[in-house]
């Protein structure tokens, strides 16, 4: 569910990249109503966060990635997007530092997840989706 939006910022796809496997997970985001990311436990990856900057510079941009199970905070990640020049075509790209999910079969399931985007402390969309450990 999509909580706010911003006209001249608009994320496009979140990769997952996992250690050992060759293709990564895609998920599109751009249009979406639900957003919904399912992952191995115990496995090392990254993403690639892709996302399009309309109309006018955005400066300082970041996102903040909060994932909670059961109303506790697991984790959370902030990750700087720098400042990006607006383009009717292009896609600009992010890499977040490599992560591991938690493994285990205690820890399989359902996440309530809020991915947040920012020009320096004023929101531009934020996005409430589900990640699930299988």
């Amino acid at each position: 569910m999509t909580i706010h939006q911003h006209p001249d910022f608009i994320p496009h796809q979140y990769i997952v990249h996992i250690k050992g496997q060759d293709e990564p997970l895609v998920t599109n985001v751009e249009g979406q109503k639900e957003v919904h990311s399912k992952i191995p436990g115990g496995v090392k990856f990254h993403q690639t966060v892709r996302f399009k900057v309309k109309n006018r510079k955005m400066e300082n941009l970041r996102f903040v990635q909060v994932t909670k199970k059961a109303g506790i905070t697991i984790k959370k990640i902030e990750v700087k997007l720098g400042t990006r020049e607006p383009s009717e075509t292009e896609i600009y790209e992010v890499e977040t530092p490599e992560d591991e999910t938690p493994g285990g079969w205690l820890t399989k399931g359902k996440y309530a997840s809020a991915t947040t985007y920012y020009e320096g402390d004023k929101e531009l969309y934020t996005d409430d989706w589900t990640l699930e450990l299988v």
